[in-house]
């Protein structure tokens, strides 16, 4: 009989031959956070077990946001199939954002579109082209929110049905019901468990009311920790296939990941992401 998930949580045990997907994670600094290298991270990843992490620049959060994506992808160009680039996009640079996007996805690596609430909210038209263009690459969409605001991300998300926005910090400011509720409205809106601190049965509830292809797992490294907001996942009082869906399928699924083609630096192979190797769902 397997191990329940809980196991390799409560021993300390590196989640071996379990694919794990992480969909919000950084490079760079940030004030009052002790970053990591992208060399750290992979270290880290290696030690508890996930397997791919996508990421943005902290840089790219401000002005710098070209620079910013040039730092994702010095680390996907230094870690191949490890990292996965978002291209973060400013509205406070309304002409830039389609130029950046295409000149990001240009490069290799690049499969995600980060944004920021800075200059507008998401269902302001100046982000109309930013949607359009996640439409046409079906690249899924990472929105900054926090404490029960979406800032407009529902509104968009139900004016482009095509594309997979997926709501960061779920559950942050001791707020989930405003998400829950957005998400069984929006059935394109997916609930990022990414947050360093969770409300008593919070993530149980997320799960009872929300279908689990509308949930992911995120870290947020390097700022907070891989292996405490892993384990908030492993230790919820939920299936194990529940929490097989949050850490790797609903990822793998939007991002068109297929865990059989990665081994990790230690020769393990990874086991299969149920669902992960077919064709991605269209939104």
């Amino acid at each position: 009989m397997k191990n329940p998930l809980s196991d390799y949580a409560r021993e300390g045990r590196r989640l071996a031959g379990i694919p794990v997907f992480d969909v919000h994670a950084h490079v760079g600094q940030w004030p009052g956070c002790e970053g990591q290298t992208p060399d750290d991270m992979i270290v880290e990843m290696d030690r508890i077990g996930i397997d791919v992490a996508a990421v943005s620049s902290t840089l790219a959060i401000g002005s710098e946001f070209a620079a910013g994506n040039d730092q994702v992808a010095d680390a996907i160009r230094r870690y191949p199939g490890r990292f996965i680039g978002y291209c973060h996009v400013s509205a406070m640079y309304p002409e830039l954002m389609l130029p950046e996007l295409k000149r990001c996805f240009a490069r290799r690596g690049f499969k995600g579109v980060k944004v920021y609430v800075v200059g507008a909210k998401y269902n302001d038209p100046r982000f109309d082209p930013v949607w359009t263009f996640a439409r046409e690459r079906r690249a899924p969409v990472l929105a900054h929110t926090w404490g029960g605001d979406l800032n407009g991300l529902d509104k968009a998300a139900e004016r482009f049905p095509g594309v997979a926005f997926m709501a960061a910090h779920t559950g942050s400011g001791f707020a989930y019901e405003s998400y829950i509720e957005a998400a069984l409205r929006v059935k394109n809106l997916v609930l990022d468990l990414t947050y360093s601190r969770e409300h008593t049965q919070m993530i149980e509830t997320i799960v009872e009311k929300v279908p689990l292809d509308q949930i992911v797992w995120g870290s947020d490294a390097p700022c907070f920790s891989m292996s405490h907001q892993i384990g908030k996942i492993l230790m919820a009082r939920i299936p194990d296939e529940a929490k097989r869906s949050i850490i790797c399928r609903t990822a793998a699924r939007l991002f068109g990941w297929k865990p059989m083609a990665l081994k990790r630096r230690n020769g393990e192979t990874v086991s299969r992401c149920t669902g992960e190797g077919q064709e991605r769902q269209r939104l």
